[in-house]
């Protein structure tokens, strides 16, 4: 996969071919539902792949890039038979935006959740689109239906219009909250409490009758990351503990008929401290701002009514930090995807000023005061944060 860079170390998505946005268009070929992208050619690396499939199942682990794996496994092979393959995330490189995109076959500009902290112009608020909330208000009174938040049918309504089953399996604590309220739609829901009530779970979801496809979502790998550092003892005994328990739970189980592909949304970098900017209403970056920035703290929506001036003070105080965009060169970059059809509702959600984070630096806006260092963070265009793995077992 030859990945175009748009700056030192930083590379577009390959929405063509080889993106989550293509992997799930596989899926909807695969099951001759209407497909919107090129699906991602599985059948010219594993020939046959899906011949006799009846069941497809993704199964997501949040924060899993094609680095971190690649360490556990030169140190422990864990599975016998497998083929890794590789793909990209979206921009930016985060999990409000990349698992939209695998569960609506669309990219980021296609279904409008182009971040994880955006500005919602109905709303005249910044909104959190994880949990569906204002960073610096909390809960948010909204009129606004589904479709006016998200503007793609999801994955499961898809496969439904040909009469496939979708089902998805998340943890408890995100069940039917915030953003799982948009992208589980048309999804028959379950949820676990625990690691071994997941892969319980995980068994059953495999024994159901008829064509489905299935997401199961484990995020804890991601929280691990940011809190102690993608690189840390905790981060690997996570992943490769978690990889060996599929290696027995499940894979002995898997039916001859069953597609499993084990994916990361994106990968995490390593971001000290020392690299972190802070700004606040009290810097004279904030003179630009009409709105707080949004996106997140290695990608930001810079909402100002002086995008020229923004990028000339940032290129100035920040060269070697950021790579700094109008709106429109992002667009003509194709960042956040083609621009073949899409609703005018959500390029208002792009800021400005695109602002992508550079090697290990990151950006922080105070919205109240009581934000937090991370230690490995992701949203930029590194090679880390990504290319992800497609794990592929067949039996």
């Amino acid at each position: 996969m030859l990945l175009e860079k748009i700056d030192h170390g930083l590379f577009k998505p390959d929405y063509q071919n080889f993106s989550l946005v293509n992997l799930s268009n596989f899926v909807l070929r695969h099951f001759n539902a209407q497909i919107s992208h090129a699906p991602y050619p599985l059948e010219r690396f594993i020939s046959g792949v899906s011949d006799g499939v009846e069941k497809i199942v993704f199964f997501l682990i949040d924060a899993l890039g094609m680095s971190s794996l690649e360490k556990i496994l030169n140190r422990d092979r864990v599975f016998r038979e497998y083929v890794v393959l590789e793909a990209t995330s979206v921009f930016p490189t985060t999990t409000s935006a990349a698992i939209t995109s695998l569960l609506t076959a669309s990219t980021p500009i296609e279904h409008g959740i182009l971040g994880y902290i955006l500005y919602i112009r109905q709303l005249g608020t910044l909104l959190n689109m994880i949990e569906l909330s204002s960073p610096i208000m909390g809960k948010v009174t909204s009129t606004l239906s589904n479709k006016e938040l998200m503007f793609e049918k999801t994955l499961f309504e898809k496969l439904l219009e040909v009469g496939v089953r979708s089902f998805v399996l998340t943890s408890k604590t995100i069940r039917g909250s915030g953003l799982s309220t948009l992208i589980n739609v048309g999804a028959s829901i379950r949820s676990y409490q625990s690691f071994g009530d997941m892969f319980t779970k995980f068994r059953e979801i495999l024994q159901e009758d008829g064509p489905s496809f299935s997401f199961v979502y484990w995020g804890l790998l991601d929280s691990i990351g940011h809190k102690l550092g993608v690189n840390s003892d905790a981060f690997e005994s996570e992943l490769y503990w978690l990889l060996k328990m599929l290696s027995r739970e499940i894979l002995p189980v898997l039916p001859r008929n069953v597609l499993l592909i084990v994916l990361g949304d994106h990968g995490q970098i390593f971001t000290p401290w020392e690299r972190e900017t802070w700004w606040s209403w009290k810097d004279e970056v904030s003179t630009y701002f009409s709105v707080p920035p949004g996106g997140e703290m290695r990608m930001m929506h810079i909402y100002t009514n002086q995008p020229q001036a923004v990028i000339e003070y940032l290129s100035e105080k920040y060269r070697d930090r950021a790579l700094v965009l109008t709106k429109e060169q992002s667009l003509n970059e194709r960042l956040f995807g083609d621009l073949a059809s899409i609703p005018a509702a959500s390029i208002e959600r792009i800021g400005d000023v695109v602002l992508i984070a550079k090697e290990n630096h990151s950006f922080y806006f105070k919205y109240t005061g009581k934000e937090e260092s991370l230690k490995s963070k992701h949203g930029s265009l590194t090679l880390e944060e990504l290319l992800v793995p497609l794990m592929i077992f067949r039996r």
